[in-house]
């Protein structure tokens, strides 16, 4: 067509324009030719995919297919325990989890059977409807939940995110947690700012945390990352500019830089916690710490997930049965958990969460039984609590964050 019209300009000026002025034509001819290659260049097909690579996109799409499947399959579930059935003591209201861990997709190559995968991952052990039954079996309306993301699956893990929420709504309060090749002693508990934005931009709005991000060292991989490093102070203005709660498991020796952190920051929302600040075993005045922190910042939070001895049983070095039979006699463990945190939690009442930890520390923690073991023993102890601190222990204070 574009030849066609040029053809009838050169008619048009070979009809009007004076002798001297031929060699014209030989210019447009050129100017055509020069058209035709630009236009036709853009138009041209890319290099066809060898079959190796069709082969293996096939495959890598198959493989992701069928993680995602098995990832929100549906699982056999008991009934409810309804907790107005519990004893006239216990508490029976409503409850917020605020701390659990959901285990992240495989990240091994794509294609192999799933023998190859190590680490207990969704899509090949574990189903998200794993985390509702817990959940549903001891009567938790909701969970701050620690999703992880990585590379080289960050993609697909803010895919089970986003799909998480929309098949699940209202269970689960994602928060992101974005370890760096923390098993590397070159690696870092946490991703740095501008991947971390980049991370949040995928799905605008998904998360409503930063967290769970272990300042501790990491036995063989990461260094302890003080709250106060540059890292995390380049992090602070992108979790601000997106509304975040941060959760952080602060290390040995890191109150005062922590603190540092609170008042420079007084607009961002904190929930802490730590073994390694709390040393359960003795409490030996470490707790004194923690209260120390809570009455000078009213920007921070503490979830307590000490309680029945999780430190001691939730891993992987103990069985679902040893975790059950811990808790045949209440007497002894709830007299050790109240005096420990009764009158922690009844002095500060607006600043203390429920939580328990659960999800990565052992195989077996989501058990529905172990569950309901865990959350009946719970209701135990915050039935022993003022009256009027129960409710916010249990979830109003989880629930107050939320409205951030």
């Amino acid at each position: 067509m574009k030849k066609e019209i040029i053809i009838i300009l050169l008619l048009l000026v070979s009809a009007c324009a004076p002798t001297q002025n031929i060699p014209m034509i030989e210019e447009l001819e050129q100017v055509n030719k020069s058209i035709t290659e630009t236009t036709v260049e853009p138009l041209r097909e890319s290099p066809a995919k060898s079959k190796e690579e069709k082969e293996a996109l096939t495959i890598e799409e198959e493989h992701w297919k069928r993680m995602f499947e098995k990832a929100f399959a549906e699982v056999d579930c008991p009934a409810p325990r309804d907790p107005k059935s519990l004893p006239q003591e216990y508490y029976k209201g409503p409850m917020i989890d605020a701390h659990i861990h959901i285990h992240s997709l495989p990240d091994g190559q794509p294609g192999f059977p799933d023998e190859y995968y190590t680490g207990h991952n969704l899509g090949i052990e574990y189903s998200i409807a794993q985390w509702i039954c817990m959940m549903d079996s001891e009567g938790t309306s909701k969970s701050l939940a620690f999703f992880a993301v990585w590379d080289p699956i960050t993609q697909q893990s803010l895919d089970l995110v986003k799909k998480t929420m929309e098949k699940y709504p209202g269970r689960f309060i994602p928060f992101i947690m974005p370890p760096d090749n923390d098993g590397n002693a070159q690696g870092s508990s946490t991703v740095d700012a501008r991947e971390l934005s980049a991370m949040l931009s995928v799905y605008p709005g998904l998360f409503k945390g930063y967290g769970e991000i272990g300042l501790y060292g990491h036995p063989g991989g990461a260094p302890a990352l003080p709250p106060d490093s540059p890292r995390l102070m380049e992090i602070y203005p992108v979790v601000r500019e997106h509304n975040l709660l941060v959760y952080f498991h602060l290390g040995e020796g890191q109150k005062e830089a922590f603190e540092t952190v609170l008042t420079e920051n007084p607009n961002i929302t904190f929930i802490f916690h730590g073994d390694q600040l709390v040393d359960c075993g003795t409490c030996d005045g470490t707790l004194d710490n923690v209260a120390e922190i809570l009455e000078n910042h009213p920007n921070v939070y503490y979830g307590v997930d000490e309680l029945y001895g999780d430190v001691l049983l939730l891993n992987n070095d103990h069985t679902k049965e040893e975790f059950i039979a811990y808790f045949k006699d209440y007497a002894p463990l709830l007299k050790q958990d109240l005096n420990t945190w009764k009158e922690f939690i009844e002095k500060h009442p607006n600043q203390v969460l429920w939580d328990t930890d659960r999800g990565v520390g052992s195989i077996w923690s989501i058990d529905p039984e172990v569950a309901l073991t865990l959350n009946n023993y719970s209701r135990a102890f915050i039935g022993r609590l003022d009256p009027t601190v129960q409710e916010k222990f249990a979830y109003q204070n989880a629930e107050r964050l939320l409205k951030k």
